[in-house]
């Protein structure tokens, strides 16, 4: 019989304690105190769908309640475990540096949506304009609007993320927004700190209840890795 062709997934790396993980058919690949997290797939057998990567992420989900560890991202293959071991070798000091900044941390993200930009949104859409003069000063209103409604948005929001800030070790935010989304960021925030932080957003939601607040998390820390 034709033996399969085998990858090795990667999942994460983390730290000296992987050696009492009991999560087959996972197993830890060690290099002197830190270990990849891998499994061994066949290569024929490989599925990128939705279901595969759901899959995925709650599996590091679970290895991140037990162990501190840098989040791979799906899809992370590599050829078999002198591979794994030769990547553990060569970026060793960089994974022991990242492992000590998040170490007792966990990421949480944050969106902001902006109601009124939602409700005037809504509103325009069931105006029908009786000819083009008005409808062109409706567009300068709407523009003129929308305007103010940034500039209030961008001063609440500099507010909102230097508190959260405050209570998190490190902190990303997107440049860039879509849609109604006026504010998205991610905040490496202290296990001790976790029940503060959330409080605090419910807090800031309500000073500012014209803005929308979706939090989520706590998550393995997927921004605070490092490009490597």
């Amino acid at each position: 019989m034709k033996e399969e062709p085998m990858l090795t997934c990667l999942y994460a790396i983390v730290d000296h304690s992987a050696k009492e993980l009991n999560m087959r058919p996972l197993y830890p690949v060690t290099y002197k105190d830190i270990a990849a997290i891998v499994e061994t797939v066949c290569k024929e057998r490989l599925a990128f769908d939705q279901k595969s990567a759901i899959e995925y992420g709650t599996t590091l989900e679970v290895l991140n309640e037990k162990l501190t560890l840098l989040p791979c991202r799906f899809g992370t293959f590599l050829q078999d475990e002198s591979a794994v071991l030769q990547l553990l070798q060569e970026h060793y000091f960089f994974y022991k540096k990242k492992l000590e900044e998040i170490r007792g941390k966990q990421e949480f993200g944050l969106k902001i949506l902006s109601e009124k930009s939602v409700q005037a949104h809504n509103a325009n859409n069931g105006k029908q304009c009786k000819d083009g003069k008005e409808y062109l000063l409706q567009k300068f209103y709407d523009y003129r609007g929308d305007e103010e409604r940034r500039r209030v948005n961008r001063k609440a929001i500099d507010v909102i993320h230097e508190e959260l800030q405050k209570l998190s070790s490190m902190s990303v935010k997107d440049v860039e927004t879509r849609g109604q989304v006026v504010f998205s960021g991610n905040y490496l925030v202290e296990d001790g700190a976790k029940s503060f932080f959330c409080s605090k957003v419910k807090v800031l939601q309500g000073v500012y209840p014209e803005l929308r607040f979706l939090l989520t998390g706590p998550w393995p820390p997927y921004n605070f890795v490092g490009e490597n």
